[in-house]
This record gives C-alpha cells, structure tokens and sequence, in this order.
C-alpha cells in the first residue's frame, strides 16, 4: 500500500522546519512527499529546498508555481500529482504527532473507509497546545455536529452538510475518492469540505476520535473558527456570522446539487430549509419564522434550539 502525502506551501517559513520534522519523522514511512510552493516571497521554497538535501529526502518533491494560485487549486494540482493509495493532506505550519500516519493507516485498511479525519489540539503560535470548552452534543473541537463516544464513527451526509467537520489537514483520504473529488470538483467550496461530503454520498465517511495532530492558530488561518475561539463574542458578531455560516452550508448543498449525484434528494431539501431561514432572517419575519418551525419546517435538520438562534438573528440584526 502506497502512501502519499501533499503540501501547499505559502511564506510559512516561520514554522516549516517544525512542520517538515514531524513529518519526516513518523514511525511509519510515507513513499511520496509532494510539496508545491505557491510562489512565496519568503524563504519557504529556499528552506524546504536544503531540507531535502539535507537529509537526502529521496522520495520528496519540491514543485514552485509559476503563478499564484491560491490554496485551494494549490491543494487540487498535488492531489493531480501524486499516486498513493492513501493520500495526507499537509498545511506547512501544524504539528504532527509522530504515530500520526501510522495509526491512520492502519485505521484505513478497513475497505469501507474512504476519508478519516482525526481530532486535533488547537496550538497557539509559540507552541503550547490549549483548549476551548466542549459545546453539548458536538465533538472534534466543536467542529462535528454529533456526540461521539467511541474511537471511530462513521459520519453521515446530513451531519457533513451542517458542518465542515475537520480541516484537511486532518485528514487521509484513498485513491477511490480522489478520483471522484477531481472529477467533480469545481472549487466552489473548500477541498477539504468537498471531500468529505463526496465520501459521505458514498457511504465512507469516519472520523477517529483520537488527537494526532497539533493545529497551529495564528492570524492567517483563523478564518471560519471565530465563533469557535472567542467564547465571549458579543451578540452583534454571533448574529453576523449565522447568516455567514448558512451561506457557507449552502454552497455545499449546491456544490452535491449540481453533480447531480446520490442523495440528491436530501441535499435538495436541505437547500431549500437554508433558503427560508435565509429569507426570514433578512426579511426580518418573525411570524412567519414561527409558522415555519410550527408547521415541522426545523424537524428534519434543526431542533429548538437552531429556531431560536435564529429568532434572536430576526430581533437584534
């Protein structure tokens, strides 16, 4: 079994001889180490370059855009490359802890697995690993929509469309699914959202519940995981960034929609659920957000607690 891994590199400079350490490191071998440096004007490219003479890194490959692409196409272009069986995605400023691939893999060998995504520690810029308090009935950091009490759950469609569950560098992906993701993918939402929802059409969605890595938090990656980071937000941002994370679930439901794939059906009826708290919200209708949850319209995908979040968005924004 051929193990793969790919690195979108950016000006990390700062924290890649950390990153590429714990990579090189790990007590199992990975055959192909695929970095591309996405035209940094730092020393990045520099760094990696005499790292891998350095340690005469045989099976490393450094590639340098010749124009900027940005991250996601960055990502898409060494998932085209490389040629595992299992495939790793790497940002260039985490930590990775040294059984990492060795656990994942041996998780993967079961056949209906085609994506896993491992819990993490949040890490602040010097190192030092923190925590943030446990919202009731999420897990994975607040990231998964569902209690989890065992090692490895299988997680459904429904739950991957409420939630980007797990960053990519989390997560392991086969060969099966990579082929399905460059086939389908038009980078209208993150890769690493996309795949798990392609994984979980095809029934092979898992994440392990088990720390393997040490994501790095520091400025330029905090996008999306504010309302997770400051627990003391005021109730302007909370009621800003609801509206905000509907229009980021909406795009994956279109993203499925448009594919045309299975369980198109659900993701349709999703939309549409996104599409009416939307109108309510920027309408500002009160009464007729209260019909809606009256009538059955929450059942499905939300529960009292979501209309009243959003009754609360209608009232203050």
């Amino acid at each position: 079994m051929k193990v793969s891994l790919v690195m979108a590199v950016y000006n990390g400079e700062k924290y890649l001889i950390e990153q590429l350490d714990s990579i090189r490191k790990q007590t199992y071998l990975i055959d192909e180490v695929i970095l591309i440096d996405d035209v940094s004007t730092d020393n990045s490219y520099e760094l990696i370059h005499q790292y891998i003479d350095g340690y005469k890194l045989i099976n490393w490959k450094l590639i340098k855009n010749e124009n900027n692409l940005g991250y996601r196409k960055n990502f898409k272009k060494g998932l085209e490359i490389v040629d595992g069986d299992i495939i790793f995605l790497s940002d260039q400023d985490d930590r990775w802890h040294l059984n990492k691939i060795e656990v994942m893999v041996e998780k993967m060998s079961q056949s209906n697995i085609l994506s896993l995504a491992s819990s993490f520690n949040f890490m602040d810029q010097d190192g030092n690993c923190f925590e943030i308090e446990k919202q009731k009935g999420k897990s994975n950091n607040n990231l998964l929509f569902q209690e989890v009490n065992k090692e490895l759950t299988k997680v459904n469609l429904k739950t991957v469309l409420q939630s980007n569950f797990s960053q990519g560098c989390c997560m392991a992906i086969k060969k099966e699914l990579l082929k399905i993701y460059l086939n389908e993918n038009n980078d209208s939402v993150p890769h690493d959202w996309a795949l798990n929802a392609l994984s979980a059409v095809n029934d092979g969605c898992y994440y392990l519940n088990q720390v393997l890595i040490d994501y790095r938090i520091h400025n330029n990656n905090t996008i999306g995981l504010e309302n997770l980071l400051d627990e003391k937000s005021i109730l302007k941002k909370r009621v800003n960034r609801r509206i905000s994370f509907l229009n980021e679930q909406e795009s994956i439901a279109n993203y499925l929609i448009s594919k045309k794939l299975d369980n198109n059906s659900l993701c349709i009826r999703y939309q549409q659920y996104l599409e009416k708290r939307k109108k309510y919200m920027y309408e500002k209708k009160i009464f007729s957000c209260l019909i809606y949850y009256i009538r059955g319209g929450y059942k499905e995908f939300g529960s009292l607690k979501t209309w009243l979040g959003d009754m609360t968005n209608i009232v203050h924004q």
